[in-house]
């Protein structure tokens, strides 16, 4: 039992974690996975509580959407009990989960009491409500979909750490949020959405959120749409997949923004690979364009992390044709396995059979099939009913389309030689993407020179700067900046003639013919060894 001087002791941030404990230990992670709900450690919560910038008004209103317990809030108020001279302060916190409202409210309780105590005048107020279906359907003017008009009004601050699961296209929140979705959309970026509509000009939104929708096609409207509102000023990496969020298979962004205005001309960039993040020296000061990319229309979000990183993307970026524009093409294998089962086979047959290709078989440079003592099928059945899901037995360079959370490198690719095979066709698994050439075949040495550039440290510190997904997908690949082919070619003719094909021999191939400097050379082979 805690002491008075305990409790003097205790910061209001200390009093919601300890109540964020007492939820966690009566509730199962599962349940709590169900409602995409993962909640803010200690440190963060700090950490992103102190982001903010703008003088506080003497009339302040601080939004929290999906506010838990409240922890991200009180760390907003032990900032507040420092400023001087008195305030008008509104707390409003929206939340629907029934489990959550009580030490919700024993928190903003708490703040308000100790705000009121320090001179200040202050209130809260929990809005037991679907910010998506109530307060984000007022400010994209839907609210006759779901009743009644609300008026909100608009707020000083945000400081969010949204739900995250995916919704339906056709779900009410949909409906809502028809502005900025498409493909699979995730609850939390219609959280970041609704938010800024709700922020007065130069309000400030300080988000924790996967990093997601930095890149990609799923997410294209939604940054065009955020950009036309948003300007960006600082980020913050977890370079770690599982530390921070244990259930989130990407890396973690924190992320300050300001109602436009005009987008700064430069973002702070700071990185951490854990959660002990307050003592981080990692910031750097870059020029915005170095953050944005907005040169293919996608609007991609950059985040090197380091002084070399940012190295490698002047050098990726200096090619002046993008990938898609070589000629190149590349897809995902057709073959759904669990669509497909009637088609499997657990080995080859004869003539009516093809090899079954998975990203078990996709090593470094080489294809290998079959793969013994795999429990896996390794052949597909070729039939009229199969051959639209068959490709003929060609040159591709193969490339998984997933990474395990922490695995080394984002990307492996192998090649695929047709005139070593003895097949017509061959099948590939949906968990790889396949890349040829618009009009005519690959040759052998375009193939290993492909594969050297994806296999090197060079290409996959660049796509870490602009994914953190444990996923590869076939627009980043598009959209990424190529040398030309005739320097691929060269490339994979030199990687051929050699007798072992070590990462760091072919990694000094790739640099030395993409004419990298000395000193980016040595950090690079540093990190392919």
């Amino acid at each position: 039992m805690l002491t008075a001087s305990d409790r003097r002791d205790q910061t209001l941030l200390d009093y919601s974690i300890d109540l964020q404990h007492q939820y966690q230990s009566g509730s199962s992670a599962a349940a709590r996975k169900e409602k995409g709900q993962f909640f803010t450690p200690a440190g963060v919560c700090k950490f992103m509580a102190g982001l903010f910038t703008r003088r506080i008004p003497d009339f302040f209103r601080l939004l929290d959407p999906g506010a838990g317990v409240g922890s991200l809030t009180a760390a907003v108020c032990d900032r507040l009990l420092g400023v001087r001279s008195p305030r008008t302060i509104e707390l409003h916190a929206f939340e629907n989960d029934d489990c959550v409202l009580v030490p919700l409210t024993r928190t903003l309780t708490r703040c308000c009491e100790a705000l009121n105590a320090k001179g200040h005048s202050a209130i809260y107020v929990v809005h037991q409500k679907d910010f998506i279906l109530d307060a984000a359907a007022t400010v994209f003017r839907e609210p006759s979909l779901f009743g009644e008009e609300l008026d909100f009004g608009m707020f000083d601050a945000v400081i969010m750490n949204p739900p995250y699961f995916k919704v339906s296209k056709e779900s009410r929140q949909a409906r809502v949020m028809r502005d900025v979705v498409h493909g699979q959309p995730n609850i939390y970026a219609f959280f970041m959405a609704a938010s800024a509509k709700m922020l007065h000009p130069n309000g400030e939104l300080v988000a924790i959120t996967p990093r997601s929708f930095c890149n990609g096609l799923y997410f294209r409207d939604f940054r065009r749409w955020f950009f036309e509102r948003m300007g960006l000023d600082y980020v913050h990496l977890f370079q770690s997949r599982s530390d921070t969020f244990r259930d989130v298979l990407q890396e973690s962004l924190v992320t300050r923004w300001h109602r436009l205005g005009k987008q700064s001309a430069e973002i702070v960039v700071s990185t951490s690979y854990g959660r002990d993040l307050l003592g981080s020296d990692t910031e750097r000061v870059l020029p915005t364009s170095m953050i944005i990319d907005d040169d293919a229309g996608d609007a991609v979000i950059r985040i090197p992390g380091r002084t070399e990183d940012s190295a490698v993307v002047n050098i990726v970026e200096s090619w002046p044709r993008r990938f898609s524009e070589l000629g190149l093409r590349v897809s995902t294998g057709p073959v759904v396995t669990f669509r497909a089962r009637q088609f499997l086979l657990p080995e080859s047959n004869g003539r009516n059979t093809a090899p079954l290709i998975s990203v078990f078989n996709v090593k470094p440079f080489d294809t290998l099939w079959p793969i013994p003592h795999k429990k896996h099928p390794s052949a597909f059945k070729v039939c009229a009913e199969s051959k639209k899901l068959l490709l003929p037995c060609q040159n591709y360079v193969l490339l998984r389309r997933f990474s395990a959370k922490e695995e080394r490198r984002r990307l492996t690719a192998s090649c695929f030689i047709g005139s070593e095979q003895e097949w017509a066709y061959v099948a590939l698994e949906n968990h790889l993407n396949y890349v040829y050439h618009s009009s005519r075949e690959l040759t052998v040495n375009e193939l290993y020179g492909l594969a050297a550039i994806f296999n090197s440290a060079l290409l996959d510190c660049y796509f870490r700067t602009i994914s953190g997904n444990t996923q590869v997908n076939a627009t980043e690949l598009r959209t990424m900046p190529f040398p030309g082919l005739n320097i691929v070619a060269h490339i994979g003719e030199a990687v051929r003639d050699l007798t072992n094909r070590s990462s760091n021999a072919v990694e000094r191939i790739v640099l030395q013919e993409l004419q990298v400097n000395d000193s980016l050379q040595k950090y690079l082979l540093s990190v392919a060894s």
